[in-house]
């Protein structure tokens, strides 16, 4: 009963988390108006906005018009309630729960916007909206006032700040071309604020491994060695394996060198 609670919780928010991740780029309100076709403008009829069902019901098209409705949405939903229910078995109902959940919504919506947007013609290179990054810091800074480790919060933040902007900065001034997006310095700063400093050398080296495999991958198919590959996806993905699987990664790499 409890996995299935939760599911249903993590279906929910994943629902949420796509108004956020096809609005929010395009400043658009995630609040008003309703869910409708872009195609027809038809209002999505709430038995039409069933998380997953719905969209298997329909056949993954709109009921008015038959516009082909994006993968994105149903995946979203069913991510988000595989992470609840994993969250809710490794740390309970607990402070720890409720501070990971949000962070991993915050890194899902991100990690997926700044891939949607690095696609989308309208932009010129994959964005973070800074109302995730910058507006996920204070939330950040309150879980570490409330875990009584406020000052490792606030450090975790300056450092992941610096461990993006330096290297960005220093091949900026080499090449004249920009090495690192704003947005994802300041994803960074994010999670530190979450974290502590302390997971941002894992994060930063499983983030870079991830972005270079699929980066030659993208070469290859390509030719393209300018290729743009946004790196925000991949900070978000390092981050979520440490939050599930971190610390037991380390300590078995620790034991095999040792």
């Amino acid at each position: 009963m409890d996995y299935l609670i939760f599911s249903l919780l993590g279906l929910i928010f994943g629902s949420f988390f796509n108004v956020v991740i096809n609005r929010l780029p395009y400043g658009k309100s995630i609040v008003f108006p309703g869910s409708a076709c872009p195609k027809c403008g038809q209002e999505v009829r709430w038995y039409d906005n069933i998380p997953v069902i719905s969209y298997i019901l329909l056949n993954g098209r709109c009921r008015n018009c038959g516009l082909k409705i994006s993968f994105q949405y149903p995946f979203v939903e069913i991510i988000t309630a595989v992470i609840t229910v994993w969250l809710y078995v490794k740390y309970g109902m607990s402070i720890l729960f409720v501070k990971y959940f949000i962070l991993c919504g915050l890194l899902l919506c991100a990690g997926i916007i700044d891939l949607n947007t690095a696609l989308d013609d309208n932009f010129e290179t994959g964005i973070i909206p800074d109302e995730l990054s910058l507006g996920g810091i204070p939330v950040g800074l309150i879980f570490g006032f409330i875990e009584k480790s406020l000052l490792i919060s606030i450090i975790g933040g300056i450092i992941g700040f610096l461990l993006l902007f330096i290297p960005g900065f220093v091949y900026k001034l080499v090449t004249g071309k920009e090495g690192m997006g704003g947005g994802d310095i300041k994803l960074f700063a994010m999670i530190g604020t979450f974290l502590g400093y302390k997971p941002l050398f894992f994060i930063l080296f499983i983030s870079s491994f991830l972005g270079a495999v699929i980066g030659l991958f993208f070469i290859h198919i390509y030719k393209r060695r300018d290729y743009p590959i946004p790196f925000g996806p991949f900070i978000s993905l390092a981050s979520i394996i440490y939050i599930f699987y971190g610390e037991e990664i380390i300590q078995s790499y620790l034991k095999m060198i040792l």
